[in-house]
């Protein structure tokens, strides 16, 4: 099978966060998770192009930006579910270099021909011309190394990284070693972590120099400031049979502390808006920006609570369960064609759904992305299939 045949295979729809060669037992439970971490990927991007409405009561950005919080977790969980299936999966020795090819093919070229679409697509909407100028290439190179071709793509410049480098942390993390000391290790990132956050806060990370300037201003899609997700993850692939049985006891202690957040994190937002005539969506939504030690703790006091939760759910086949897992299976592709379709389901709820209310509008306009996106790559596979029934006459997996 040629490199050309790989990539039309995934450019849209291959989920790329295992290897399938090397994959062992199933694991339900991420592909739920991965699902739900989609879905509230899709419905943070719909509140923020939908409560930035003019004159919007403070009650209601208040609450909308409050619920904005509690579904925070969304990168977070995607991190953490990288780091999970990759230890899992490679807890013993690994080739390298097929590592690296095999991400390359499943993450790297997908990314590329979305940056690509997305600065086609940009282009034509402002009216600039496309690719009218050997520096347009540049420009485009620019936006791969940034991820600024759309808003979502930042998570690609920043998780791609952790492939990179996952044989460094295999250094940090094993299989091999007691499970007290890679709880060690976890602790130290997550120390690690805090301390970076905190010093991003406090605006430690400023400078007049033009080339730490322009590190600065993309910290957000950093891979060190989200290393402890990923490390996390990595330690819960080691030992994912004890994780399963461990969040049976801790999910009350996690609901009653995600709660107790929720609350800090909504008095909060409500003081911003107090007395307002109109509702402060960005200050408001600024108070659970994903890169503050508050969000940081309030996503680990969460997790345990969402893995139990999940895992309950697939005790037996439902139909909320066969979903999640089925959005989870094309969450990659559907990541990276929702900002696209989000565009127009935003603009059908502003157009006309008006007289609906801010909420049924984000609703509606979530509902119609999160399905669509997620049909494109359904469609897509089938279409995918049936060509290599027809023209290729074999019907293997992707790595076949």
């Amino acid at each position: 099978m040629t490199n050309a045949h790989i990539f039309f295979m995934v450019f849209l729809c291959q989920t790329p966060m295992e290897d399938i060669m090397e994959r062992k037992t199933k694991l339900e439970e991420i592909e739920a998770l991965r699902g739900i971490a989609f879905l509230a990927v899709v419905l943070q991007h719909a509140i923020a192009g939908l409560f930035v409405q003019p004159d919007m009561s403070p009650l209601s950005v208040s609450l909308g930006t409050t619920f904005l919080g509690l579904i925070r977790f969304a990168v977070p969980l995607f991190v953490f579910i990288t780091g999970v299936v990759l230890f899992y999966n490679y807890d013993r020795s690994f080739q390298y270099g097929r590592f690296l090819k095999r991400r390359g093919q499943q993450v790297v070229l997908p990314y590329l021909f979305w940056t690509v679409f997305y600065y086609i697509w940009v282009s034509l909407r402002s009216g600039d011309a496309v690719f009218s100028h050997w520096k347009d290439l540049l420009h485009v190179l620019e936006l791969a190394l940034t991820g600024k071709a759309s808003y979502h793509l930042w998570f690609m410049v920043m998780i791609i990284p952790f492939y990179l480098l996952f044989p460094v942390f295999r250094l940090f993390l094993s299989g091999k070693r007691p499970a007290p000391m890679n709880l060690a290790v976890t602790l130290a990132f997550l120390a690690a972590n805090l301390f970076l956050l905190e010093a991003l806060a406090k605006g430690v990370f400023q400078s007049d120099q033009p080339i730490l300037n322009t590190l600065y201003r993309f910290l957000d899609r950093n891979f060190l400031f989200w290393t402890f997700y990923f490390v996390l993850g990595g330690w819960v692939g080691l030992y994912y049979e004890r994780w399963k049985k461990a969040v049976r006891s801790l999910w009350g202690i996690s609901l009653a502390l995600t709660v107790l957040f929720l609350i800090y994190i909504g008095t909060k937002i409500a003081a911003i808006n107090q007395g307002a005539a109109a509702g402060d969506y960005l200050a408001s939504a600024n108070v659970t920006g994903p890169l503050k030690p508050l969000m940081l703790l309030a996503t680990l006091a969460m997790l345990p609570f969402l893995f139990y939760a999940v895992q309950r759910l697939l005790t037996r086949p439902t139909k909320a369960g066969l979903t999640l897992s089925l959005i989870g299976n094309y969450s990659f592709g559907a990541y990276l064609v929702h900002a696209f379709i989000l565009r127009y389901t935003n603009l059908l709820a502003l157009n006309y759904l008006g007289g609906l209310g801010v909420y049924a509008q984000t609703l509606i306009s979530f509902i119609l992305c999160a399905c669509v996106s997620v049909g494109l790559c359904i469609g897509y596979r089938k279409m995918r299939d049936r060509w290599r029934k027809v023209y290729v006459g074999a019907d293997r997996g992707m790595a076949g």
